[in-house]
């Protein structure tokens, strides 16, 4: 389905109970990984940092702006750690 649309195929490779990965497989997962890893981080530290787990509100408005707000203060740490790098070297 993925072809017919012109989608690359970004899902990880799983193991079947009794038969590894080839290595075709691995090194596909490999690549893909890589990439997620990026994306996966800020998802990661929305849930960890800012208890990003739940929405603390019942409508859709609301659930935005408080995914806005949290994403702000994500950036804004990050930025903070890269003045600090920058400080330091």
């Amino acid at each position: 389905m993925l072809k017919s649309h012109n989608i690359k195929d970004g899902i990880l490779e799983k193991a079947v109970r009794g038969k590894g990965l080839t290595r075709w497989q691995k090194k596909k997962n490999k690549l893909i990984s890589a990439k997620r890893f990026i994306v996966e981080q800020a998802f990661g530290t929305l849930k960890r940092k800012f208890k990003f787990t739940k929405a603390a509100y019942n409508t859709r408005t609301k659930v935005e702006l408080q995914l806005i707000m949290k994403a702000t203060c994500f950036n804004l740490l990050k930025a903070i750690n890269k003045v600090e790098l920058v400080m330091v070297n």
